[in-house]
């Protein structure tokens, strides 16, 4: 098991009791944030735990000695114990211990008759390693963990076989290697380069949940006195209320400069109580693309929505993350209502824009999946305004977004 920082006593015992090893990877789980595994308690209960350098996406050298080094350090930090984790131990978990937790001790980790020929030789006679103590035995293992750098091994020698002489790699030819490597980071940097500039992208590379949403939607959008007129036309027999759902809204909206047309929307949802408490927090993001496909009469407007995904991030991430050009926050409070109207659905938003503070707005909208279709609800709409004591006169085909940039 690798890493393995979120574990309590009870796992740490199943652990032992089924032989399980560990792969600690200190270099990893500092540079991610993900924690500090107890391996100090592993130590205790008898585990067999080793150390890795996870990949290099994470730990970028791959350099085993810094990670001795480290793993001795964040036994000694995290447990508060200067005696936790020392060199020797240290070291065992990178040899013995390693070999241990893959369950090839009976071929490697040790130099022993019967076992694969893994070793390498390490210069200590370096300015770096000086001076050189032998009052205690135990005082080369600190030169090792302690001290030592990558650098300084010579010779390294896999299962009898010499993979590197006196510094000397002897089965990979490095400056082909390089070359190759610099031609795989520039297709990266390409293909980076690439998805920056796109925001579907850049959303999907998160990997939240993204759903896309490429259903068109009628909507119209009309400024009201108060909400009143409308409720009570609710009760009103000719349309049936389905469901109803209170709550405040809570926007931040990211722009981006030209040629980028979406914009990105950031969406907090407190869903209200008959006391208008929040009973629950949905957060989520939507990528807006273009904001009008075709006007219909009185101004009802045909629009999409693109891509939503569920926000699982704070807006501080996200703004970090999308490096938009712009940005402005909308705040409401919203009542939505789905219908059925002359054997159609609808939904009906009833919204007090707070922030800006723009007022009142009935807004009606429906799903639509074909041009006659939206036809069709484009004229209802008009009728349902009516129907709810409004004016279809004054709609509005102007968003919250742009009625706020307003000057």
């Amino acid at each position: 098991a690798a890493h393995c920082v979120h574990l309590d006593d009870g796992e740490l015992r199943t652990f032992k009791h089924y032989n399980t090893g560990v792969a600690h990877n200190p270099s990893s789980n500092m540079k991610l944030a993900s924690g500090i595994a107890p391996v100090k308690r592993m130590l205790d209960l008898g585990l067999n735990v080793g150390i890795g350098t996870d990949g290099p996406a994470s730990n970028n050298d791959l350099d085993m000695f810094e990670e001795i080094r480290l793993a001795s350090f964040l036994g000694k930090g995290a447990s508060g114990d200067p005696t936790a984790l020392p060199a020797r131990q240290s070291l065992a978990m990178a040899t013995r211990l390693g070999a241990r937790a893959m369950h090839m001790g009976h071929l490697t980790g040790s130099l022993e008759p019967g076992k694969r020929a893994d070793l390498i030789l390490v210069d200590i006679n370096v300015l770096h390693n000086a001076p050189r103590f032998r009052r205690d035995a135990n005082g080369l293992y600190a030169q090792l963990v302690y001290a030592a750098k990558a650098r300084d091994v010579t010779d390294v020698m896999v299962n009898g076989a010499w993979l590197m002489r006196e510094s000397q790699l002897q089965t990979l030819d490095v400056p082909a290697l390089m070359q190759e490597a610099d031609e795989y980071a520039r297709k990266i940097d390409i293909f980076l380069i690439r998805r920056e500039k796109s925001l579907l992208s850049k959303l999907l590379a998160l990997g939240e949940q993204t759903e896309e949403e490429e259903s068109f939607e009628v909507q119209a959008k009309v400024p009201i006195a108060n909400r009143e007129t409308v409720l009570k036309a609710l009760d009103k027999p000719g349309i049936e209320v389905i469901y109803k759902r209170h709550y405040r809204q809570f926007d931040t909206y990211f722009s981006f400069d030209e040629p980028e047309e979406s914009r990105l929307r950031y969406r907090e949802d407190h869903f209200l109580d008959e006391k208008n408490q929040t009973l629950k927090v949905r957060s989520r993001l939507t990528l807006i693309g273009p904001s009008r496909e075709h006007y219909f009469p009185q101004k009802v407007l045909l629009s999409r929505s693109r891509f939503l995904a569920s926000a699982t991030q704070s807006p501080r991430f996200y703004r970090e993350y999308f490096k938009p050009a712009h940005e402005l926050e909308i705040e409401k409070d919203r009542m939505r209502f789905l219908v059925t109207y002359k054997d159609m659905e609808f939904y009906i938003n009833l919204d007090d824009v707070k922030k800006p503070t723009l007022g009142h707005f009935l807004e009606i909208k429906s799903r639509t999946w074909s041009r006659k279709d939206a036809e069709v609800k484009s004229r209802l709409v008009v009728d349902l305004i009516q129907f709810l004591g409004e004016s279809p006169e004054e709609t509005t085909s102007n968003d919250y977004l742009e009625m706020a940039q307003k000057p």
